[in-house]
């Protein structure tokens, strides 16, 4: 029966390793201290193990539950396994979490593949189209990148150094071209092609991705668990008829065909979301400092008018209070408005807001020599607002309801238009749709009062 180390996993995990018919046990192994001291302990030494599993996860729990640790860099036999990828273990799988005391990934018995830090929050990440390469295997590409919805952080990126023994595929990279998820393979006897180690990030659930990883090596690489199937190297090529290798082959290249096209459909929604991302940021975007700017609400709300087909100019940037402002001229043809945003996460909209744009209109209207266009007679308001934006849109009240309903009077007699961005995203919704044209939406953006979509 093949044997499975677990280093760094709590009892639960492996429990769900165990539950889908494989042979676990667990270990430790702590940060390394350069020629001093490297925790470990494990029941058995790391060479007679067929498969290691290394989680570089919080270890402190742990810690303090293997008590019997060694110092492995006295421990001669254990600490060849991890530095000798020729011998056992045969499989290595590596998640790859906080720094733990060496650049590389020796830790999970894969010394040639290196590692640095990765920026904060990276949460975009594009498949690889090395999938049909000499040596590559479809099966663990597919799976590696399948696991890419449960990658729960991302704290460092891996390559492979120039001495790596194995054929060594990236998978996941991330919008700069960094490493995140990788796998490598080797030839066997028949010069057929074997995983030998697969290497990703956090994720959300460690033991159940182990599981996807040693049922894919199960199928591609029976060898490894002969206990599982006796007989399963009936199945391998080796055995295989002229006429089943040659449809074997159809089904490959058929794979690979169908694979690359969704690898490159799923480009082309990663680059829609980009496109598209403005639509959403209406809902939830503030005005924080820490946000990237072209990110900020007033970033969006500009790029929304500018889609509707309005044209955008500044006029200024300042900040009032807690709530950050940005003023706008919103015109299209002798539509010509002031347009104040804010947002906050308050429940409602403070009056002071309509009253800041009252003001505002008052202020050009005294300065309409230097601050309105030549031709223009009429100057509107529009007030844009992205409040509650932490709660769910369909839950969030309307602007200046109750007793706040005069605010809403007050404003169709003053021209100023109320906008929630809520209603502001269902209308270019609407239009992303094909049930609006820009040009009836642009007609329900220079209403005054509270501007709302019923379509």
């Amino acid at each position: 029966m093949s044997k499975i180390l677990l280093l760094n996993f709590t009892e639960s995990d492996a429990g769900i390793i165990s539950k889908a018919g494989f042979a676990v046990e667990r270990g430790y192994l702590g940060a390394y201290q350069p020629q001093e001291y490297w925790a470990f302990q494990t029941p058995h030494p790391i060479y007679e193990y067929d498969v290691l599993i290394y989680n570089s996860a919080d270890t402190l729990e742990l810690e303090n539950e293997f008590t019997k640790q060694n110092n492995l860099l006295k421990e001669k036999g254990s600490l060849e396994a991890l530095t000798n990828f020729a011998g056992t273990p045969y499989l290595r799988i590596y998640f790859a979490g906080q720094y733990n005391g060496l650049p590389t990934l020796l830790h999970g018995g894969l010394p040639f593949l290196n590692l640095t830090n990765a920026e904060q929050n990276i949460s975009l990440f594009f498949e690889t189209t090395q999938v049909g390469a000499t040596f590559a295997i479809r099966e663990m590409h597919r799976l590696v990148a399948g696991l890419k919805g449960d990658i729960s952080a991302v704290h460092q990126f891996l390559s492979s150094g120039d001495i790596n023994p194995f054929n060594h595929f990236p998978v996941l990279v991330s919008r700069s071209g960094q490493e995140v998820a990788a796998y490598g393979t080797n030839r066997d006897t028949a010069g057929k092609a074997v995983p030998k180690y697969v290497v990703l990030p956090n994720m959300k659930n460690a033991a159940r991705a182990s599981v996807e990883i040693l049922q894919v090596v199960e199928k591609v690489r029976p060898q490894l668990f002969p206990d599982r199937n006796k007989n399963s190297w009936l199945d391998g090529a080796e055995f295989m008829l002229p006429d089943e290798l040659a449809k074997e082959k159809e089904l490959q290249d058929k794979t690979a065909e169908i694979l690359a096209v969704e690898i490159r459909l799923r480009g082309e929604i990663e680059e829609l979301k980009k496109e598209n991302a403005f639509i959403r940021q209406l809902l939830t975007a503030t005005e924080e400092p820490k946000v990237q700017s072209d990110q900020r609400l007033s970033a969006v709300v500009r790029k929304s008018f500018e889609f509707l087909g309005f044209s955008v100019q500044d006029i200024d940037q300042r900040t009032k209070s807690a709530i950050r402002k940005e003023d706008f001229w919103v015109s299209e043809a002798d539509f010509f408005a002031i347009t104040e945003v804010t947002g906050t996460s308050n429940t409602n909209p403070k009056v002071k807001e309509f009253h800041d744009i009252l003001g505002r209109i008052a202020t050009i209207y005294k300065r309409q020599t230097d601050l309105i266009p030549e031709g223009i007679s009429n100057v509107s308001g529009l007030l844009v607002l992205n409040y509650d934006y932490e709660r769910h849109p369909d839950r969030r009240p309307k602007a200046y309801t109750g007793e706040w309903e005069h605010i809403i009077e007050s404003a169709i007699e003053q021209s100023i238009g109320i906008l929630s961005t809520v209603e502001l995203h269902k209308i270019i919704m609407a239009v992303k749709k094909g049930n609006l044209t820009k040009e009836h939406a642009r007609l329900i953006l220079k209403k005054p009062g509270r501007i709302e979509y019923d379509g």
